[in-house]
């Protein structure tokens, strides 16, 4: 599996260091016939220029996010379950949290959708923090964060709220 990995992060590179990524042409002159769509050319090619800047970063985004899943610590999300109401729980809440962070890859967010689920997150993983283990804590930890990092990879524009904002905000919800 490593290596699949591995191989998939290289031909990413490949294909981002293929389109210019890192390298500078020059451009080179054409002779001019005098026309004036020059204007309307050069407006069109810094267009294309920031399509393709966005694109590439876009890109260099991906490719961080697989580096840093290749070098995270592997975790073990479903243990066996105990006969005991906890366990079974624990194992619901851990498979729901593992289908939304599936239904999250696959929807598209905007900027207030994206917080919201950064909210939501926030709120789930201070209400669980009181009914978990510390054997299973880390694991909901870990499928949170999944959450909001498959949001943020599929969000228009990822600005995260400040975490000073969050907690105001779930405790708000809390004292309720």
């Amino acid at each position: 599996m490593f290596r699949q990995e591995l191989g998939a992060v290289g031909r990413e590179v490949k294909h981002i260091l293929g389109e210019g990524g890192g390298v500078v042409r020059k451009h080179a002159r054409t002779e001019s016939n005098g026309s004036t769509s020059s204007s309307r050319s050069n407006t069109n090619t810094n267009t294309n220029n920031n399509n393709r800047s966005n694109t590439n970063r876009a890109r260099s985004q991906l490719l961080e996010t697989h580096l840093a899943k290749l070098f995270k610590q592997k975790m073990e999300i479903f243990t066996k379950v105990q006969h005991t109401q906890e366990s079974v729980v624990m194992s619901i809440v851990k498979l729901c949290l593992k289908s939304f962070q599936e239904f999250v890859r696959l929807q598209t967010f905007n900027r207030s959708g994206f917080q919201q689920i950064q909210l939501d997150m926030q709120y789930l993983r201070t209400t669980l923090k009181d009914t978990t283990d510390s054997e299973d804590e880390a694991a909901l930890e870990f499928l949170l964060d999944e959450v909001i990092v498959a949001a943020a990879e599929r969000c228009l524009d990822p600005s995260p709220l400040e975490p000073a904002i969050l907690d105001r905000l779930v405790q708000l919800k809390l004292a309720r």
